[in-house]
């Protein structure tokens, strides 16, 4: 009998068993065996409850019971009638057939719905129908308690890791609470349909988010709702996932939050749940609008600074109706103020020029300070041109008067230079260009003057122009000339050096001053190429020159700040062959003024290279004893509008100061604009060891280098 299986609701632990694993592998018997076979083989094997029976090709047809079987035996004559008879007489014929893979736990539910478990004797196990091996009630019970066992095992297994996952549970949850609870982004979580708090962290408490229960049956799509009103932002709707409020603390102050609003949908996927992360951004947007003003604005005296003059000249110039004037305004006397008083002073100077700026203009005019002593305005609704000039008057007067520095009276004042949008200057570019020249040209007029653009000044302009197109062929050599003037050592009575003076022969306007063209070429940011030029022309006509006579060159600030410039005049000296020790550098006092670190070092890498230092013009605008001490110059050339002042007992007494500055130093010093015997006369009395001027010789093209000392024999006659 082959029994058909129920499906039961057995739990799926992995030690379930099948009919393989409990399965007797008794060797079988064929139907034909005769009963004697089969009672030889219980009697060798008296653990054996049954043998099964198969055919010829291994299937099973019957089992032969053990009890069953000596029972029939132990009838009167039953060995007689039954030792040489087939056993199939004494089989049961439809024995209980299961597969080998069916599990034991299905086997047992299917036979109890049958006969109770102790009226089982054996039964066949079967694999693909044929005969496999042989059961019992007893190899069932076993199976059943191990089964069993393994079962109860697993389940407390299974209960120590929920155990134990519960704790992780538990920990974990206490640590992410710990987190939340204690960071300083604000978490709120609502229950959408109640509209009741489930998280609401101390930073949330903190931030003043609402905690009352008025949120049941919201909108889906509406905002989470806090504590204030929104933050007047631009930004606000361009950026809807981010959404800044104003909003005020349990300390009432107000504070600027960043919120960020998410739904989560339970498991049934119905948004269930409003999840609010705010942070605090108020830090943030206090140092954004500090840095903001850093960058549009002066910190010295709160006007706006250049880049943003540059921004509202920009936003002015896209309405050619609304016509306005720049004013570029520059202090006068300022590097005075600032080396008599100090930083400290010069800077209480631009406070106080900023303050009178300010309340000479209107509230829709514009004020800015460009740096150091430049400032410009933006005069808006502007009149007729007369009005605009009665503007400027009364602002240069307002800036003329006497200011209180650390003090005491101090007297500064402004020049001007105006130019107007859209009559005069179509774009911003050229309006700053106009006002630039304007201002030029107010103060080529003298202190305290203003000028507005006019076509005079277009006509400047465009000579500039053509100036600076002209300078770019000079720079290659176009034009120019170096002309020479002797420096006499007075005691030698003998050309010492003579001083390299750059000419500019213009092919159609004759010969430009020195003045414009060096100025034209540092603002061009030509002066580096020019002054390589005019550097190798110099000392390829000293090495025509006796030996112990050295050639001076002029340098400009601009130079001195090329890093380069040593490397330049090391280059120069190996190609033309000139020793560096007959090279003299010439500077003003002005180099030293800024970046002093800096160009310390390249003046001493030019003396590594055996050149000497001079500085020219000593004791006009800037002089500081101090430049003295800080570098070890070879030379100093006293300026020619001392000696123009001799006999003066002022000037004189300036000039012997100087002189015992030097003999400690061990300087030579020079004297500029000896133009007459008497002058020479003077300064050579002082003790003073070199003269240069028209009296001892004009520039010229051509150094005539040991022709003058005989001529100058007459001079000290």
């Amino acid at each position: 009998m082959t029994l058909r299986l129920l499906e039961v609701d057995v739990p799926a632990y992995s030690n379930q068993r099948q009919m393989r694993d409990i399965a007797c592998r008794v060797e079988p018997v064929r139907a034909t065996e005769a009963g004697s076979h089969v009672l030889s083989i219980f009697q060798d094997n008296a653990e054996l409850a049954g043998i099964p029976v198969v055919d010829e090709c291994n299937r099973p047809i019957g089992i032969v019971q053990r009890r069953d079987f000596f029972l029939r035996l132990g009838q009167r004559f039953g060995y007689e009638v039954y030792a040489n008879r087939p056993i199939s007489l004494l089989m049961e014929c439809e024995p209980i057939q299961v597969d080998v893979h069916e599990k034991v736990s299905d086997f047992v539910a299917t036979i109890l719905n049958i006969r109770s478990l102790n009226q089982i004797n054996e039964f066949i196990i079967t694999e693909c129908g044929q005969y496999y091996g042989l059961g019992s009630a007893l190899s069932l019970t076993r199976s059943l308690h191990a089964q069993a066992m393994d079962t109860i095992n697993e389940l407390n297994k299974i209960a120590g890791e929920l155990r134990q996952a519960n704790k992780t549970i538990m920990r974990d949850k206490s640590f992410i609470s710990g987190i939340v609870d204690n960071i300083p982004t604000a978490i709120q979580v609502r229950d959408i349909k109640t509209g009741d708090i489930i998280v609401h962290n101390k930073a949330a408490e903190e931030y003043g988010l609402q905690t009352a229960a008025s949120y049941a049956g919201m909108l889906l799509d509406a905002p989470l709702q806090l504590d204030g009103e929104l933050a007047e932002d631009p930004f606000l709707y361009q950026q809807p996932e981010a959404v800044e409020e104003t909003l005020v603390d349990r300390e009432g102050r107000a504070r600027v939050v960043s919120r960020h609003d998410l739904l989560i949908a339970d498991d049934d996927g119905n948004m269930r749940w409003k999840l609010c992360v705010a942070d605090d951004i108020t830090e943030y947007r206090d140092a954004q609008r500090r840095i903001e003003r850093l960058a549009h604005y002066d910190s010295l005296t709160g006007l706006p600074n250049r880049y943003y003059l540059g921004i509202r000249l920009g936003e002015l110039s896209q309405d050619l109706s609304n016509p306005f004037v720049l004013l570029y305004i520059d202090l006068d006397y300022f590097k005075s103020i600032n080396d008599m008083y100090g930083h400290s002073g010069g800077d209480e100077l631009l406070i106080a020029a900023a303050n009178r700026l300010k309340a000479c203009c209107r509230e829709e005019d514009f004020v800015a300070r460009l740096g150091g002593d430049e400032f410009a305005v933006i005069w808006q609704h502007c009149g007729p041109l007369d009005e605009i000039e009665s503007r400027l008057e009364e602002l240069v007067a307002s800036l003329g008067r006497p200011y209180i520095i650390q003090g005491a009276e101090a007297k500064s004042g402004a020049s001007i230079g105006a130019a107007g949008f859209p009559l005069q200057a179509g774009d911003v570019t050229t309006l700053l260009q106009y006002a630039d020249m304007a201002l030029y040209r107010a103060k080529a007029l003298g202190r305290c003057q203003h000028k507005l653009f006019d076509t005079d000044l277009s006509y400047e302009i465009l000579e500039r122009a053509e100036l600076v197109a002209a300078l770019h062929r000079l720079v290659e050599g176009d034009g120019l000339l170096l002309h020479y003037q002797p420096i006499y050592g007075i005691h030698a009575r003998k050309v010492q050096s003579y001083e390299a003076l750059a000419r500019w022969n213009h092919p159609e306007r004759g010969m430009i001053p020195p003045d414009v063209f060096i100025r034209l070429a540092e603002e061009t940011g030509l002066i580096h190429q020019l002054g390589e030029r005019i550097l190798h022309l110099a000392c390829s006509e000293a090495l025509n020159w006796p030996a112990h006579i050295n050639v001076s060159v002029n340098v400009s600030p601009l130079q001195l700040k090329n890093r380069k410039f040593p490397e330049i005049v090391k280059n120069v000296l190996e190609k033309t062959g000139l020793n560096g020790a007959r090279l003299e550098v010439e500077i003003t006092e002005s180099v030293l003024m800024d970046e002093y670190e800096h160009k310390n070092v390249i003046l001493n890498e030019l003396k590594a290279l055996g050149c000497k230092i001079s500085m020219d013009d000593f004791g006009t605008g800037y002089s500081s004893l101090s430049y003295l001490w800080k570098f070890s110059f070879d030379k100093i050339k006293i300026d020619r509008s001392f000696i123009q002042a001799l006999p003066d007992p002022t000037a004189k007494e300036i000039i012997q100061a100087i002189l015992g500055i030097a003999s400690i130093r061990a300087m030579t010093v020079t004297v500029e604009g000896v133009e007459t015997a008497a002058q020479l006369q003077m300064v050579s009395n002082m003790g003073c060891s070199e003269a240069q001027g028209y009296y001892l010789g004009r520039p010229q093209q051509q150094a005539i280098a040991g022709t003058r000392d005989t001529e100058t024999a007459l001079v000290w006659e």
